[in-house]
């Protein structure tokens, strides 16, 4: 049994992100500790009124929301008793036990896991301790647990490759657009290695989601802003983008740039294997366009997200890979797969046809604009986001180029790299 803990401020936050969760059918509330007798039934609004009574009674305290996450081995045959009774006993070594707490399980990976939703306010108004919390109880809680039950323990679960489920790509109309939105931000930021902002916003299209850094002069760039948007089938934004900070998870420039760092590890251990996956559906396609190159790519768990510059001609390639959950520049794999060369292989007859310059896009920030200044005034737009007339979605794992450009890719020039080779020329 894995057990992870997380400290935050967002109690109504994390609330909806799993009762979200909930409404889609990927989880369910197993048990509501200190809740009455009917608090499995109550509704987000009742349930935070529960956790902000103990949270008032401590302002000062900059972290009240206490959020742990049980993770199990497939090998662990559990019942929802025994998932109760593990959650409830683990709540009681670590201090917990007489603090309110929500138990979810989640149902959309490959193995069961569960989260834990409470506060470290006390009635008393008395913060409880959250120093080495997980290295003290937590370790010495989850090994007696894993002893005395029969768990896998944690130090052969890490060794396990947890078998991924696919993630769905947004439905228009279907769903409420920021927090479909959010659980496929969410996902694809925890699950998912990415050494850039612009492989980030490469895996996000493939899921109809737009990444927006926006034009240089303005406010939001220059403070390194972000903000997500909905996308159409032709790979056009829908909607108002919202803000980054405004999604549980919050997606923000700082926390990307903290997970790029630690994806290297990762990507080094499964570039071999990408490679020569990319490599065989190259071979197959050759000469036989972009569309037959796709699909030999998703067959073995792979896309592609080509680059393009205004004029329309291909400068880039991104392969995403769903198996591993990683995300390359594909001159990272071999420099034989920079996006040119493998346009020209495909079929050196096929030109790469421009994006429209007369389509404009729903929403471009510039400088002083209404749309701008209504935006980084957090103001709320008027009338549904989410309501289109194209139900149409792109395959989860299929990013159909057809020669289309994707907007603006400039946008997404990486802060990060521009420091490493700004630290590179000073040195030479």
């Amino acid at each position: 049994m894995v057990a992870k803990i997380r400290l935050g401020k967002n109690t109504l936050g994390l609330l909806h992100y799993n009762e979200d969760k909930i409404k889609e059918g990927k989880a369910c509330l197993l048990y509501a500790h200190g809740f009455g007798a009917n608090g499995k039934e109550g509704t987000i609004a009742e349930k935070n009124r529960r956790f902000q009574f103990f949270n008032d009674k401590n302002q000062k305290a900059k972290l009240n929301t206490f959020h742990a996450s049980l993770n199990f081995s497939p090998k662990d045959q559990l019942d929802d008793t025994q998932k109760c009774f593990i959650a409830q006993e683990y709540m009681n070594r670590i201090g917990y036990g007489g603090q309110p707490y929500l138990v979810y399980e989640h149902t959309d990976s490959g193995h069961p896991h569960l989260h834990i939703v409470s506060t470290n306010i006390t009635r008393e108004g008395r913060r409880i301790e959250t120093h080495n919390l997980g290295k003290m109880q937590s370790e010495k809680a989850r090994k007696e647990l894993e002893k005395e039950l029969g768990l896998v323990v944690a130090e052969n679960q890490k060794e396990q490759v947890p078998i991924m489920q696919p993630l769905e790509s947004l439905e228009y109309g279907n769903k409420e657009s920021k927090a479909a939105m959010g659980n496929i931000i969410t996902e694809v930021m925890r699950a998912y290695s990415y050494g850039s902002i612009g492989e980030f916003a490469s895996i996000l299209r493939k899921f109809n989601i737009e990444l927006i850094q926006g034009d240089k002069g303005t406010k939001m760039h220059e403070n390194n802003g972000l903000a997500y948007s909905i996308l159409d089938s032709k790979g056009k934004r829908i909607g108002v983008p919202i803000k980054a900070s405004a999604f549980y998870s919050r997606p923000i420039f700082s926390r990307l740039g903290k997970r790029m760092k630690r994806s290297k590890r990762v990507k080094d251990g499964v570039v071999s294997a990408t490679r020569n996956r990319v490599m065989e559906a190259l071979e197959l396609s050759h000469g036989k366009g972009i569309a037959v190159f796709e699909e030999n790519l998703k067959k073995k768990g792979l896309a592609a997200d080509f680059h393009y510059s205004k004029e329309g001609k291909v400068f880039g390639l991104t392969i995403i890979d769903h198996i591993n959950r990683t995300a390359f520049k594909a001159s990272e794999l071999s420099r034989s797969l920079s996006g040119q060369k493998v346009f020209v292989q495909l079929d050196s007859s096929l030109k790469s046809k421009g994006h429209d310059k007369s389509e404009k896009h729903a929403f471009q920030y510039k400088k002083g604009s209404r749309a701008s200044d209504r935006f980084m005034d957090g103001q709320k737009s008027d009338g549904p986001l989410w309501k289109v007339k194209d139900n149409s979605l792109l395959g989860t794992f299929i990013g159909l180029v057809e020669a289309i450009a994707r907007p603006e890719w400039e946008e997404l020039a990486d802060p990060f790299e521009k420091k490493q080779r700004k630290k590179r020329r000073k040195k030479t």
